[in-house]
């Protein structure tokens, strides 16, 4: 199925194409003019700049000269390198360089057909979860020199890379606004992938060949899966960006890795690498101005000793000018900094072991009646405000290599490759970053920082976890992790603000996310902040992206700004193993039944937490397959089957919206068989006692005499009466509301009494409203005595419970009574009845509001 694409200003290329082919003129954006705006919003255009088309400054121009290659792309006066680099990453894979530049041989220019040259092209870039289709003319900036003032191709008769980049500066608003920025950006605007960062621990690396073997793994299956992977050696305090290192490798410049090897080289090789097994990597420089000088380089002593077929044999061949190969050992000692541009699968039989993408939009925004920006932000020192738990962006250079540093800068307050996988469990490593975070906030008191205003509870931009009264004011979104759990690759993306910089804005927000595990039956918003499952670092980049291992269960993810009242769009994407259903929740309570007038409305909202189980296993016997199951009222929840396990971790929870208050909850252990199942025992949970104080959380319920469940349940009934807040309704208005409930149903009696042998049609009409008006007038009445109240202790009497059975039933008997006479009466009458009788008056009395609009009868002439 093909992606969805977006028009940027409502341009459309065919249809631009054909008026300027019919008019015989070469098409000139107005979006987009040839003048400074187009240019720059601060400096002033450098002199003798003008515009010209490819044509004058060649005979016969083309989009491509033999081909597309990633040494097409030279610099030019602007800094934006890594969008260069990003670039020159895209020209190596042909299926994705086609969807950034589509209907590239209709875009070609024919000099046999001058006459279908109209000077416009369209390229497209992916964008909050849609291609975006951007429509340039052909009109490039020329310096004084006579040639092109930013990117340039090596040939003077190609201009590909030169209308790339003047469409991603249309985009964005300006050739300026390019000037800082990281490859990873660029990345995903090329792909529509998701880009992680790793930031590699070399002192870890270097001495831990365990750690290095995990990393070598990682980039091999992110290549074999078609990721775009570069890398970077972050300049330490003091260093020069773009200084050359002895070994060659330039500081601050984005190579490419191209390939990722594992060879077993023969015996005959020991004496070359002193082992048989080597682990290899070939890079790319995009530049070509140095290249790598230690082992495994070009004329290197190692290559000297084998031979080109033996090259090709082992696969060590190097496919482009600019590619050299070297060991991932001597990698790690240099770079600091990895990125993998994962791709998104859009088959549907990939294996496995393959990433799986569900993506939903959202946005923070105010409440109803505010708009956006109407929400006071915190005030306080803003540059010093919390450097532990926000990690910001460096200073923008002048040529943009000084933001590609900084992406190195931001990990180090996060998870670096060493650190994560010594922090093991499915935190994915962060919990150092989260516990330095809530220390530094609350331990502080958050000194010097005001609350200006208030966010309340219909907003959604609540900011971070730090602000605990309204975090949970934030988007919430849902998703379930199925069988023993799975790896999810979590990506938050904001709307990118660099068009904004023209009017002073164009930061990026500081964002981030939680992960809370919550009931395994939650369908609602979260209300109370639970067990914290992952977190990630809160950064003003464009993307935050976290990896993390989750057990099985159900979990809520909240997208986040780190102050609250920051409003903007965003894209939640994630990726795992599995199908993952991914939505957003946003009712605040389950949705009423259609039987709620037949049945009480819940009064109290009661989680279960069943921890663990113990004494299972008998000795010398096997242990058996166990499993719960949780009863409350109606619901019932059951786990996954813990295989042969005689102390079963559970950790399951469970929500219930009571309408009884009083009925317990039980417990039961089943042993799974092959034919059927037997029971190991059960309990019953009197949360009234909970309720009450009496008993206190994480108490040991005995089931057997050698088995014990700890149980945590939690009651809250004002929390359901503060969600639904349900407004006092008037005296007067009470009043009048249960006269016209009476006067109805007296109304159909009366009708029904007068007319009871005058219908010529069928006389069981009258039957049926005298049975209605009867029934409908008890149930009013009822309604109106004292005894349909409720107690005001919040208890249940005898008559109140006698009352609401009887009300129940009656509104049940209407209901079934109400559906089952229309369905009678609309198949009494035929197609052609007399229409010149007037007795609308007796059907809109008969059957209420909705038969009055719908159909006349001929039965009984009324007032006649």
């Amino acid at each position: 199925m093909p992606e969805r694409v977006c028009l940027f200003q409502g341009q459309r290329y065919y249809q631009l194409k054909r008026a300027c082919l019919r008019r015989g003129v070469l098409f000139q954006d107005p979006h987009f003019p040839a003048s400074s705006q187009s240019l720059f919003y601060r400096r002033c255009p450098p002199p003798g700049l003008t515009w010209k088309r490819p044509r004058e400054f060649c005979k016969d121009p083309r989009l491509f000269v033999d081909g597309i290659s990633s040494r097409d792309l030279h610099q030019g006066s602007l800094g934006n390198c890594w969008m260069v680099a990003a670039t020159s990453c895209l020209a190596t894979e042909p299926s994705l360089w086609k969807k950034v530049i589509p209907d590239h041989t209709e875009q070609e220019w024919n000099p046999k057909r001058l006459d279908l040259y109209a000077g416009i092209f369209h390229f497209r870039f992916w964008r909050l979860g849609c291609w975006t289709d951007v429509v340039i003319d052909d009109r490039l900036p020329v310096g004084q020199d006579g040639a092109l003032l930013f990117c340039r191709s090596g040939s003077p008769r190609e201009f590909w890379s030169a209308l790339l980049e003047k469409a991603y500066a249309k985009l964005n608003g300006c050739y300026e606004a390019l000037e800082g920025g990281n490859t990873a950006e660029a990345l995903v605007d090329f792909t529509g992938g998701v880009s992680e960062p790793i930031s590699l621990d070399r002192e870890v690396l270097t001495h831990h060949s365990d750690r290095r073997r995990a990393l070598f793994q990682t980039l091999a299956r992110a290549h074999t899966r078609q990721a775009l992977i570069t890398c970077y050696i972050r300049p330490a305090e003091g260093e020069m960006v773009e200084s050359v290192l002895d070994c060659g490798l330039v500081r601050g410049h984005a190579y490419g890795i191209t390939a990722v090897r594992k060879m077993r080289l023969g015996e005959q090789f020991l004496g070359v690498c002193g082992t048989s097994r080597v682990h290899m990597v070939r890079m790319r420089n995009p530049w070509g101005t140095a290249d790598w000088t230690g082992a495994w380089s070009q004329g290197s002593h190692q290559w000297q000793q084998v031979g080109r077929s033996e090259r090709e044999k082992m696969g060590l061949t190097v496919r482009d000018v600019g590619e050299f190969w070297m060991e991932f050992e001597d990698f790690c000692c240099y770079f600091t900094d990895v990125m993998v541009c994962r791709l998104a699968e859009k088959a549907l039989l990939w294996p496995t072991s393959h990433w799986k993408e569900v993506r939903c939009p959202g946005e923070w925004a105010p409440g109803p009646g505010r708009p956006p920006g109407s929400i006071p932000l915190l005030k306080g020192p803003s540059k010093h405000e919390d450097q532990r738990g926000l990690s910001r962006e460096g200073e923008r250079g002048p040529k943009g290599d000084r933001k590609e540093d900084q992406l190195g800068k931001r990990q180090r307050d996060g998870t670096t490759w060493g650190q994560r996988n010594k922090a093991g469990g499915g935190k994915g490593g962060e919990k150092i970053t989260r516990k330095e975070r809530q220390e530094s906030n609350f331990r502080d008191g958050l000194r010097g920082i005001m609350w200006d205003g208030q966010v309340d509870k219909n907003s959604r931009c609540g900011g971070c976890i730090n602000h605990r009264d309204t975090f949970l004011y934030n988007p919430q979104f849902m998703f379930e992790v199925q069988g023993q759990g799975d790896e999810v690759l979590i990506c938050l993306q904001q709307e990118d603000r660099r068009i904004r910089r023209r009017e002073g804005g164009g930061d990026n927000l500081p964002i981030g996310f939680e992960v809370l595990r919550v009931e395994v039956n939650r369908m609602t918003r979260v209300h109370c902040v639970g067990e914290q499952a992952a977190s990630s670092v809160y950064m003003d980049s464009r993307s935050v992206a976290l990896r993390v291992t989750l057990g099985p269960g159900r979990y809520t993810l909240l997208p986040t700004t780190f102050q609250p009242g920051s409003t903007g769009r965003f894209l939640l994407r994630l990726f795992s193993h599995s199908h993952v259903h991914l939505r957003e929740l946003k009712e605040d309570l389950p949705s009423p039944s259609i039987w709620q007038c037949c049945v009480p409305q819940p009064c109290m909202v009661t989680t279960v937490h069943l921890r663990r189980a113990s004494g299972l296993g008998q000795p010398k016997q096997t242990a058996p397959d166990v499993y719960a199951v949780i009863r409350c009222e109606n619901d019932t929840i059951r786990t996954h089957v813990f295989k042969q396990d005689s102390n079963p971790e559970f950790n399951t929870k469970a929500i219930f919206y009571r309408r009884q208050p009083d009925t317990h909850i039980s417990i039961e252990l089943w042993c799974h068989g092959w034919l059927w199942d037997t029971m190991l025992g059960g309990a019953r949970l009197q949360t009234g006692d909970v309720e009450r104080g009496r008993t206190r959380p994480g108490t040991k319920w005995q089931i057997s005499d050698n088995l014990f469940i700890p149980v945590t349940m939690d009651s809250r009934r004002y929390l359901l009466q503060n969600m639904q807040n349900p407004p006092q309704v008037s005296t007067p208005v009470l009043a009048f509301s249960k006269l016209l409930m009476c006067a109805l149903p007296i109304a159909q009696i009366a009708i029904g009494a007068v007319f009871l042998r005058d219908c010529p049609q069928q006389h069981y009409i009258p039957i049926y409203l005298l049975v209605l008006g009867t029934f409908a007038l008890l149930l009013g009445v009822l309604s109106c005595l004292p005894c349909a109240r409720e107690p005001e202790d919040g208890g249940n009497s005898t008559l109140s419970t006698i009352c609401n059975v009887w009300n129940s039933m009656v509104s049940f008997f209407l209901f079934c009574w109400f559906i089952a006479g229309n369905v009678w009466i609309y198949s009494i009458y035929p197609a052609n009845y007399n229409q010149t009788q007037p007795n609308m008056p007796y059907f809109f009395v008969a059957f209420g509001r909705l038969n009055s609009t719908l159909q006349d009868s001929h039965c009984v002439p009324l007032l006649a």
